[in-house]
């Protein structure tokens, strides 16, 4: 529920994420009808997700909710008249089709929230076998035109991330025959990228693609691949490798 813990970061950073007390009723019920953040329209909890109807398919990297925090990309009123950019110990699940990360605010309402995918640096997601980093790419080019989130597989000067994106395909229905698809339908397909201080590359988990981009620490990536022998196609070996590249 939205009502855990909301945290303000911007104390002298003194106070790390999620260590504020548990909000008031006052203020869960002020998220929960979409007035929990004094910020317009076109910010953040203000609405439920967006509907589309006539469309199937995976619209998800994890339909599951799961515990997790927001970076947003810049600090938000809140109740109380201070301000902050994260939020931290919410039940929230992220909308690839909507580029929006919904907010369970009340599981026995079946209220869900929503904050649109512009308005996030990251956010993290929680599970029992580790927490996944993911990273708005747009906040990552100097341009600003790189979208999607991207689970972080490795940090460091460089970072590689996943990218989940909708492959949509139109309906083709044939009333004549009556065969085809009649809905919309959504499939999750997968990207990689380096994000690094000239910003984002886009990426094949192969020796052609990563290592030129590698390439200024030649000798080392030649001794890690002489030792280890790496799978580039495997992406937790290719994690690996640029996780050791970073250590350099």
């Amino acid at each position: 529920m939205l009502g855990k813990i909301f945290c303000v970061v911007g104390l002298a950073g003194i106070l790390p994420l999620g260590c504020l007390a548990q909000l008031s009723e006052g203020t869960k019920v002020g998220i929960n009808t979409g007035t929990g953040l004094d910020a317009p329209k076109s910010g953040v909890f203000w609405t439920s997700p967006a509907e589309q109807s006539g469309v199937v398919g995976d619209f998800y990297i994890d339909s599951l909710w799961h515990d997790g925090d927001v970076k947003l990309m810049k600090p938000v009123a809140q109740i109380g008249g201070h301000e902050s950019d994260s939020i931290a110990g919410i039940s929230i699940r992220y909308n690839v089709l909507n580029e929006e990360l919904e907010v369970l605010a009340d599981k026995a309402k079946k209220d869900i929230r929503v904050i649109r995918g512009s308005q996030i640096k990251s956010f993290t997601i929680r599970h029992e076998l580790g927490d996944v980093r993911y990273l708005n790419l747009a906040s990552n080019d100097p341009k600003g035109e790189s979208k999607g989130f991207g689970a972080v597989l490795a940090s460091g000067r460089v970072t590689l991330v996943k990218v989940y994106k909708p492959k949509i395909t139109r309906p083709n229905y044939n009333p004549s025959f009556g065969t085809g698809e009649k809905n919309t339908v959504v499939r999750l397909s997968t990207a990689y990228y380096l994000l690094s201080g000239s910003g984002v590359q886009k990426v094949n988990l192969n020796k052609k693609s990563l290592l030129p981009l590698l390439a200024d620490r030649k000798p080392e990536m030649d001794r890690y691949l002489k030792e280890h022998d790496p799978d580039f196609k495997d992406e937790t070996q290719a994690a690996s490798l640029i996780q050791y590249y970073n250590s350099k």
